[in-house]
């Protein structure tokens, strides 16, 4: 009913001709909504068909012109024209909502006087008002929610008991085919509620901020259970937490109410049918189900194998002392991990520089995101990577914005004194080809720019989810409100500055999008780099991963990016990122 350059859902235009007064060619002919009716137009005279309507029904109309350009007007109860538009050649629909109840009139003729033939008309269907108010039917079901409907609605004594009892066996979430998807699951969140349960909120980050009302479960009829329904990829890794009897949280990119989000978070706890669980501190004093987060790794994760200490594995020691330095004017604690049968007499070691120390050694006692010790006595052993020290640097207090993001200060903090003062203590190769400097997010920038900084002390840069949609002040120590605000800052540095001699691992997440529509996106601005890196002629190893921003993605990616650049083995495990050469 609508031509191709119309909306399928709505008539956007009137046609400039009137066939108002022409008379009709036959008497006017009901339309059912179902039934398929013939026309026929001929010489100018139109066909005239009739449909009742309740005041505010939607209608949704099928034609087919048959090879014809015809026009086609819609008349209200009081003969005025309502809505119009031509349709044809092809066959099209088209949907409307009508204002006032009665009997409208359709009116369908060629474009032309010259055109004459049949076609089809068929009213699919009319929608009232109140169905389309109603709460939207799902688009995604999990099949084994929608058995345990039709057993409720069956009268079946003991449905939903039996339900809870396969649940609390098997866990939960449930995950389950999606029919004609080999990309994705359908990933179905549960809750047990109570006669107090209002509502239930699945706090996964990033998206339940962009569509907070999309994350609030389903309750199945009069049932006590809710539920909530998600189509996620097969490779995915993610946290998550639930959040009963929450306020209703506006979406990020209308702006923060720290309000709502302070409830959501002090109602958030673990899944109580999920025993997958991480972040948890042994020395919490607050009660188990609100420690750490639920976790969920989905058939196709890749695997994690380095994180795990392995029995018989030997292992490193670590050592930690204190820096001050004149430069920065603070102090901070760097870990020194030594490989095992590490000694000074030995030739010097390749070195590994990383960012955020308290998340990348972690106190065993405590919370460990990235079990670095651990991954890298794994890769020594196995023969992926050869033993090498790690220097793992701290944040002074107050001052990881300031330093990380891109400060040439703290570049030159890193050459000029943490690393002459490691030589002077540990066998360390002065070779940047054997150097790797790395972190993640605002620690994956810094590493870039320490690299840029100081080419001829890091050659290899180990960014995860690097932030390069942040920019530095554009005055070196002014606020973050003197910052350029264009993403991709460092990608226009490279640009702009000579190739240098430096290697690049790179990664970031599917899930890393902005959800705020300020250009925020840390995925976008990782592929940007990446190219703009490759366009300038530099070796780039590039992983997509699928994930979000967080150390559950990370602690699997540091072992790609170590075997990447300065592993002894050709292949890469895991996630294998893409190596890609200019």
């Amino acid at each position: 009913m609508a031509a191709k350059r119309l909306s399928r859902m709505a008539w956007l235009v009137l046609i400039s001709i009137s066939i108002s007064s022409i008379p009709s060619f036959a008497s006017d002919i009901g339309l059912a909504v179902g039934e398929a009716r013939e026309g026929r137009v001929s010489a100018g005279r139109p066909q005239s068909f009739v449909i009742l309507f309740n005041s505010e029904d939607y209608a949704e109309i099928k034609i087919d012109p048959r090879g014809k350009q015809l026009a086609v007007i819609l008349y209200d109860p009081s003969g005025s024209k309502f809505r119009g538009g031509t349709i044809g050649p092809g066959e099209d629909r088209s949907g409307f909502t009508v204002e006032g109840p009665g009997a409208y009139r359709l009116e369908v003729a060629g474009s032309d006087k010259t055109i004459e033939g049949t076609f089809t008309i068929t009213l699919e269907k009319i929608v009232p008002l109140a169905a389309r108010l109603a709460r939207p039917k799902p688009l995604l079901e999990s099949p084994r929610i929608q058995a345990l409907r039709a057993s409720l609605e069956s009268g079946k004594p003991g449905t939903i008991d039996a339900f809870w009892r396969e649940v609390q066996k098997e866990g939960a979430p449930i995950i389950e085919p999606l029919a004609g998807d080999n990309d994705n699951m359908l990933v179905t969140f549960l809750w047990r509620g109570t006669p107090d349960t209002h509502n239930v909120f699945v706090a996964r980050l990033p998206y339940a901020a962009a569509t907070p009302d999309d994350y609030f479960m389903n309750r199945l009829d009069q049932s006590d259970v809710w539920y909530k329904t998600f189509a996620i990829s097969r490779k995915a890794r993610f946290e998550y937490s639930l959040a009963p009897n929450v306020p209703k949280l506006q979406a990020i990119s209308f702006g923060i109410d720290n309000e709502a989000i302070a409830m959501i978070a002090a109602a958030a706890r673990t899944d109580p049918l999920n025993p997958n669980l991480w972040r948890l501190d042994k020395r919490s004093l607050d009660s188990p189900e609100y420690q750490g987060r639920s976790i969920v790794e989905m058939p196709d994760a890749p695997a994690q194998p380095w994180v795990v200490e392995t029995p018989g594995v030997p292992a490193g020691h670590i050592e930690k002392r204190r820096f001050k330095s004149a430069l920065l004017k603070n102090e901070r604690e760097i870990a020194i991990y030594l490989p095992p049968g590490y000694s000074r007499n030995n030739k010097a070691y390749p070195l590994l520089v990383l960012f955020d120390e308290l998340a990348y050694l972690g106190d065993p006692e405590g919370v460990v995101l990235v079990p670095t010790p651990t991954i890298l006595n794994n890769l020594i052993a196995a023969k992926r990577i050869p033993p090498m020290v790690a220097l793992l640097v701290d944040n002074a207090a107050g001052a990881r914005d300031r330093e990380l993001l891109c400060n040439p200060a703290f570049s030159d903090f890193l050459s000029s004194e943490l690393l002459p003062w490691a030589h002077g203590l540990y066998s360390l190769t002065t070779d940047p080809r054997q150097t790797v400097v790395g972190g993640s997010s605002l620690g994956g920038m810094a590493a870039t720019c320490a690299g840029f900084h100081h080419p001829e002390t890091f050659g290899n840069i180990l960014s995860q989810s690097g932030a390069y949609h942040r920019t530095p002040p554009k005055t070196e120590g002014a606020p973050g409100t003197d910052a350029d605000s264009e993403p991709n800052w460092i990608a226009k540095k490279v640009i702009a500055s000579a190739k240098q001699p430096l290697r690049f691992y790179l990664d970031a997440g599917s899930e890393e999008i902005d959800v705020t529509g300020g250009g925020s996106s840390i995925l976008l601005t990782n592929r940007t780099l990446r190219d703009v890196l490759l366009a300038k002629g530099y070796e780039v190893h590039f992983q997509e991963f699928a994930g979000g921003h967080d150390y559950l993605s990370w602690r699997g990616t540091l072992a790609d990016g170590l075997i990447t650049l300065i592993g002894c083995a050709t292949t890469n495990p895991g996630q294998e990122p893409t190596a890609v050469k200019p």
